[in-house]
């Protein structure tokens, strides 16, 4: 269970810390992220909400860092994947185009593929969470470390794709 923990740190902390930093990349990107939040939550008040929603990224990051701390980064993401994918269903549901702004700019309406992707990281992260809560054991293999960390980022990095992997899977105009 220790790789399975090391991979979904790796996978889950890349995944939020590309999340958070692509919205505060620039005036301009986190103005489109408090436009979509406006689209995904109309009820809730996104001046507020989108300051938030980075804030318990950036602390999933942060939790993550630490085995000691991993179970309650691993409970924070869960809540916000749930979230969001409360969100984008409800969206996707009443056929409001609101852009994906997950990982910053981006003009791709959510859709079928959010979901999936956020299922994906909701299965992880409760992996996570589960290894986690597991225990510990001593005498990992670095060789086998490098490859979960590796295997978790290079996760992460193709979630932070999902339009573009999409894009490739939709049928020519």
């Amino acid at each position: 269970m220790d790789y399975v923990l090391i991979s979904c740190r790796a996978l889950i902390g890349t995944v939020f810390l590309l999340s958070a930093v692509g919205k505060i990349r620039g005036r301009r990107r986190y103005t489109d992220f408090v436009t979509a939040v406006r689209g995904l939550a109309p009820g809730l008040p996104a001046r507020g909400v989108a300051p938030a929603v980075i804030a318990a990224e950036a602390a999933v990051v942060v939790l993550l860092l630490r085995t000691e701390s991993a179970a309650p980064g691993f409970v924070v993401a869960l809540g916000l994947l749930a979230a969001f994918t409360a969100a984008i269903g409800a969206a996707v549901a009443k056929d409001r185009r609101v852009a994906c702004q997950c990982f910053g700019a981006s003009s791709a309406p959510v859709g079928a593929a959010h979901l999936v992707r956020n299922g994906v990281l909701l299965a992880a992260a409760a992996s996570g969470l589960a290894a986690a809560l597991g225990g510990t054991a001593t005498g990992l293999r670095a060789e086998v470390v490098l490859t979960a960390l590796a295997t978790g980022v290079a996760v992460a990095v193709m979630t932070s794709f999902t339009d573009d992997i999409a894009h490739l899977f939709r049928p020519l105009d």
